[in-house]
C-alpha cells in the first residue's frame, strides 16, 4: 500500500517510533527504534540476534507508532508486514546515523560502520504498510 501524502509528511518529519511485534509467548512487545522512509517502506536497523528480528521471522505482522511530542500530541500507527534483509545493513546504519544526528555521515566513517555492521550481525528490517490509524491532527501543515 502506498503511504498517503499526509502520513508520509508526518513520518518524514519524525525519526523515533515504537515498534510492536508478537512475542513467541505472552503479550506483544514494544521497543523504541529510529527509522526512515524508503519509497513506500519504513526501514529499521537491528541485529540478527535481537528479539524483534527473530519475532519478524516467525510472524511478519508488526506495528509502528510515531508520536509527536508537542500538543495536541498527534500520532500515527502503521500496521504492516515486515521482512528481514541481510544485505545493505551498513548503508541503512549510515542513513539512520544521519537521521539521528541531523548531519551527513563523513565518508571517513563508512569503513568503521561497515565493520561494525558485520561484527554486530546487523540486518535490515523493511515494513510494508497495510493500514494506518492516526489522530485527526496528523496531516499536511497549514499554509
Amino acid at each position: 500500500m502506498p503511504i498517503p501524502d499526509e502520513h508520509r509528511e508526518f513520518l518524514e518529519n519524525h525519526r523515533l517510533a515504537v515498534f510492536g511485534f508478537a512475542r513467541n509467548d505472552g503479550p506483544p512487545s514494544l521497543t523504541p527504534v529510529y527509522y526512515f522512509i524508503d519509497g513506500d517502506e519504513i526501514v529499521v536497523s537491528t541485529t540478527e540476534s535481537r528479539t524483534k528480528a527473530k519475532a519478524v521471522r516467525r510472524n511478519p505482522q508488526v506495528s509502528i507508532c510515531v508520536l509527536e511530542e508537542n500538543q495536541p500530541f498527534p500520532y500515527l500507527t502503521v500496521f504492516g508486514e515486515a521482512r528481514i534483509e541481510t544485505d545493505g545493513a551498513a548503508g541503512v546504519m549510515a542513513r539512520l546515523a544521519e537521521v539521528m544526528s541531523g548531519n551527513p555521515l563523513p565518508d571517513a566513517a563508512r569503513p568503521a560502520l561497515e565493520q561494525r555492521a558485520k561484527d554486530e550481525g546487523r540486518v535490515v528490517m523493511r515494513v510494508k504498510p497495510l493500514q494506518f490509524v492516526s489522530t485527526r491532527t496528523v496531516g499536511p501543515k497549514s499554509a
